[in-house]
This record gives structure tokens, sequence and C-alpha cells, in this order.
């Protein structure tokens, strides 16, 4: 995904509009799933761990923050971390990634490990793509195996933004075109309030 999109469109700049960013301080951040990305590089916080399950990924990671990096598969997060462990939670770009069942067991457990919050950026419903967009190798990771509506992230206790993506320019399936943008979820859950 294209790092000018990351770099205007952070996650305090697309929630805190709606008054649905955290207020104060963020401390820690954990990154599930960063890849190359590291998307939690734009939010201000002290300390961002960057969880990755393919190595290649981690060492590629092109961050201007300091950060930490754990080469872990994204299920072992309740293992890894205490409770409570991290203000923000953050599953950018990774539940798409994931059966189904295992999406919504990873959700479920980043939210026992957020203090103030968990962020989910996913695309609205089922994008084909079975492609390595990076270049690295990762197929295996890189492939979709399941879609999420707005509705769903919902009735889950999440307030949700839908927002027009424009998508990189890069072949993401085998057999199936890509379109050229797409409507995209940001789903933000509070722990931190009443």
């Amino acid at each position: 995904m294209p790092r000018e999109d990351w770099e205007k469109n952070t996650l305090e700049n697309i929630f805190k509009p709606a008054g649905l960013w955290p207020e104060g301080n963020i401390n820690t951040v954990l990154d599930v799933g960063c890849g190359l990305s590291l998307k939690s590089q734009y939010i201000q916080a002290d300390i961002r761990v960057g969880l990755d399950i393919y190595r290649p990924y981690l060492e590629k990671i092109d961050a201007k923050v300091p950060y930490v990096c754990i080469n872990a598969e994204a299920d072992k997060i309740d293992s890894l971390f205490l409770h409570k462990s991290f203000d923000i939670v953050t599953l950018l770009d990774i539940v798409e990634h994931l059966e189904k069942p295992e999406a919504l067991e990873l959700i479920d457990k980043a939210g026992k490990l957020a203090r103030r919050a968990v962020v989910i950026e996913t695309p609205l419903g089922f994008l084909p793509q079975n492609m390595d967009i990076l270049g690295l190798g990762g197929d295996h990771f890189q492939t979709h195996r399941c879609g999420f509506e707005a509705e769903e992230l919902e009735a889950m206790g999440y307030d949700v933004i839908i927002r027009t993506y424009e998508l990189a320019k890069v072949k993401r399936h085998t057999s199936e075109e890509s379109p050229a943008c797409i409507q995209m979820i940001d789903a933000i859950k509070r722990y931190d309030r009443n």
C-alpha cells in the first residue's frame, strides 16, 4: 500500500476528527503483522513493537523511528505478551490474510492486550490476492483468505470509518484482475472509555 497514504491518512488523522482517537500520550504500540510497512511509525508513541511471521519483511522495514521487531506468528501474541501490555494494538492489513475463524480469534486476543484501543484496517469485503506484492517471496503470507464487512466489526463493538483507497499499481492475483480503487475499513474499539 502506498507510503503516501500512510503518511497522510495516519490513524490519528482518520479517527481524531470523529472523536474516536485516544486523548493524551500514547506510550506503547503493538503493530501485529507489521510487514515492511510498520505503519505504527506514524503514531506518536514512546515504544513501538512490530511483530511479523515472515522475517524477510522485518529485515527490510524502512522506519524513521525506533522500534523493536519480533519474528513470531500473530496467533501467539497472547503467549508472548501479558494482558493489557500495550496502549494500542494495531491489526493493519493482516486480518484478511487469515481464515475467518483465525482472524476473529486474533481480534479477540488483541483486545486482551490493549489498555486503550485496538485498531483494525482491512479492505471492505473480500479483495482477491494470492501473490507476494512486496517481491520478497512471501506469497503464502500475502494471500487473502477472508473479507470483512463494516457491520461485523460494529457488532463486535468497533466504531467504523469507510474510506476510498487507491491501491498500489501491482499485480495481486494470478488469475483475477484487481480494482485500482477500493473501500477500506478503518475500525477502532476503545477500552479506555466507560
